[in-house]
């Protein structure tokens, strides 16, 4: 069984296998973002308690323009960065009430562009 829930100071030491990528941003970010907005980081725990992806994100923005930014993704599956992202628009719309989610994605990461065109 998968659940999400919120990102915690402890699953700081259990994401080292999801950030073995070189731009994984310093621990003082994801604490400050935990911080600053707990209910825009999110994790998915498989069986075992094992984390299988996380996300980070803060809102932007005031009136029509605020929004919600995906800071950092780290997955194991595309279907948890599918739950992990759509966990996160509900809440951001729900609890913030922003208008749209925001992701900055490399023009060369096809793969990960195709999961969210639809």
């Amino acid at each position: 069984m998968t659940t999400i829930r919120r990102f915690c100071c402890n699953d700081l030491l259990d994401i080292t296998d999801l950030t073995t990528h070189l731009d994984m941003p310093s621990l003082s970010f994801y604490m400050g973002n935990m911080a600053l907005f707990p209910k825009c980081c999110l994790v998915v725990e498989g069986p075992g308690n094992r984390i299988r992806g996380f996300i980070c994100a803060y809102n932007l923005g005031e009136g029509e323009e605020k929004h919600c930014a995906i800071r950092q993704v780290s997955y194991m599956k595309e279907s948890v960065v599918e739950m992990l992202v759509q966990a996160l628009e509900e809440r951001a719309h729900k609890i913030h009430k922003v208008y749209y989610v925001r992701m900055k994605v490399p023009s060369d990461n096809q793969k990960f562009i195709d999961l969210f065109k639809s």
